[in-house]
């Protein structure tokens, strides 16, 4: 997450800079620790049996919060650098890149939804906080994401691709 925009608008544009960046994250993170609430003293909680119940109850926010982060977020990436690098080997064109964020969006709602309610399933406040933040990232690569294909096409496109696309390279 933030690996290939990030790098991609330091090396080619001045959209953002490294410094401006990182105190967009530490000012983030702060943030977001500050509206954090402290961990639950007693909550209950009963081992999903399938994976509806999984989904249910991480909706709720009735599972532990690890239960609920790490499978989204190791998914979630792998579908981005898939299409990353599906899109740089020239085998995707720019509208199915443009598909699978958009496919990625209800999952990704659903995956702050989670995160954000089971926060409270967690005995260290830093472990909330940081699962919180990197859920808000996680919408801050799609805004870096859009960016890039609305005004910086040619940094991560290949000329192919963009005569497809908008008829021009």
């Amino acid at each position: 997450m933030l690996i290939n925009t990030l790098s991609l608008l330091f090396a080619f544009t001045d959209y953002i800079s490294e410094l401006q960046a990182l105190g967009l994250a530490v000012v983030l993170w702060l943030l977001v620790d500050w509206i954090t609430p402290r961990p639950a003293e007693y909550w209950q909680w009963t081992e999903p049996k399938s994976v509806y119940y999984y989904l249910h109850a991480s909706w709720l926010g009735n599972l532990p919060l690890k239960d609920a982060f790490w499978p989204f977020f190791v998914l979630f990436n792998a579908a981005l650098v898939y299409s990353d690098y599906r899109i740089e080997e020239g085998s995707f064109t720019v509208a199915s890149w443009v598909t699978v964020h958009i496919i990625l969006t209800m999952p990704l709602v659903y995956w702050t939804g989670a995160v954000w309610r089971c926060s409270a399933q967690t005995p260290r406040k830093f472990w909330a906080s940081s699962a919180r933040t990197l859920t808000l990232l996680a919408w801050a690569e799609f805004w870096l994401r859009w960016v890039i294909l609305e005004q910086y096409p040619n940094i991560f496109f290949n000329c192919q691709q963009m005569i497809t696309q908008w008829g021009d390279c």
